[in-house]
């Protein structure tokens, strides 16, 4: 198969001697923020990590909320406050993972973005991008968590607009003035249609303007710090389908000032979406990487999945080594994502 061949080929030149590159480093991402004690800064060194980011947010929990006050959405408890006392005057900065849009305890209507089912619109518990007052409330919260002893923030991959939302009085309306066409759902969701192009071109716009926004304001409240954007697999080899899917525009994405786009490279959760046999999921990630580090150099960090999403449990040593291993050399950074203080051990034989 051609694109074995070249794939192993990519693999040995890029081992050659010669090839000179910068030191890669490593970061953790933990799943959840309620262990029993904080994995400490000396911890994550020793285990050849030099970064720690923290999940501030929930999503899913009807009864959830912030992990940190920053007096617009109410506090679960002052979890990242335990962290900062942890991570002060440390060399390993402290970065803070946050949600834009996606909250199941958000209960204002008028804020809240409408899915179009076929049959009609329905809320659902996102913030709706098209509504100033939505927009507003998503930049304040970033910027207050800006105003926290961290060093980076990680914004979450809700930052998007799925094919099917943005059908808010407030988005209908942001389309017919941007297009002078009617919001006629059928045709906006109808792929090369003339409503479909205007659509995808407004949503892409809101999206990137959202996310520099965010990062504005981050470093007015901030300055030097550093925001970092979950993104898509997708995107790097199929930017069509990060614009159709997700709203997701590489160009606005790169004009944002964003400081480093961490590519959600997770080997499982692509094999099962994209129906890969194992020698089709290894050829698809180095691609993947590839594309995605002549678009970002420097600026990618990619995320290697530590556990498997449905049982949680940690993935095989030899199964990460593999993945590891396919990452090109000239890849700057490395996150370990959704990781448990349980996972330092298998995480530093990763590296090996």
């Amino acid at each position: 198969m051609p694109g074995t061949f070249l794939c192993s080929l990519l693999l040995i030149l890029s081992a050659l001697p010669g090839a000179s590159f910068p030191a890669r480093r490593h970061e953790i991402q933990f799943r959840r923020n309620d262990y029993a004690g904080i994995a400490l800064p000396s911890r994550l060194s020793a285990a050849g990590l030099s970064k720690a980011i923290l999940r501030v947010f929930s999503d899913d929990e009807k009864a959830g909320g912030l992990y940190f006050a920053s007096g617009l959405f109410p506090v679960v408890r002052p979890a990242l406050a335990s962290w900062q006392k942890g991570y002060a005057g440390s060399a390993v900065p402290l970065w803070a993972w946050m949600g834009a849009r996606k909250f199941a305890w958000l209960d204002d209507d008028g804020l809240r973005d409408r899915e179009w089912t076929g049959d009609g619109s329905r809320a659902v518990a996102k913030l709706d991008l098209f509504n100033p007052q939505g927009r507003e409330l998503i930049v304040k919260l970033f910027a207050a968590l800006a105003r926290q002893d961290i060093q980076g923030i990680l914004i979450q991959d809700d930052l998007t607009l799925l094919q099917g939302e943005g059908f808010s009085s407030w988005g209908r309306a942001s389309f017919t003035r941007a297009s002078g066409l009617e919001a006629d759902p059928r045709r906006m969701l109808k792929r090369g249609s003339a409503h479909q192009r205007a659509w995808e071109d407004l949503k892409t716009a809101r999206v990137g303007e959202t996310l520099k926004q965010i990062v504005d304001a981050c470093v007015a409240v901030r300055p030097g710090i550093e925001i970092g954007l979950n993104v898509h697999y997708e995107a790097p080899l199929t930017p069509e389908r990060a614009r159709s899917w997700y709203a997701f525009d590489i160009d606005l994405a790169n004009a944002s000032g964003v400081d480093l786009f961490y590519l959600m490279a997770y080997h499982r959760q692509m094999r099962t979406e994209m129906k890969l046999d194992e020698s089709g999921s290894r050829l698809y990630f180095r691609r993947m990487l590839e594309a995605a580090l002549r678009l970002w150099g420097e600026k990618l960090a990619v995320k290697l999945q530590v556990r498997d999403w449905k049982s949680s449990e940690p993935i095989p040593l030899d199964e990460l080594k593999t993945y590891y291993d396919l990452i090109p050399a000239g890849v700057e950074r490395v996150c370990f994502a959704a990781a448990d203080p349980d996972d330092l051990e298998l995480i530093s034989r990763i590296m090996e």
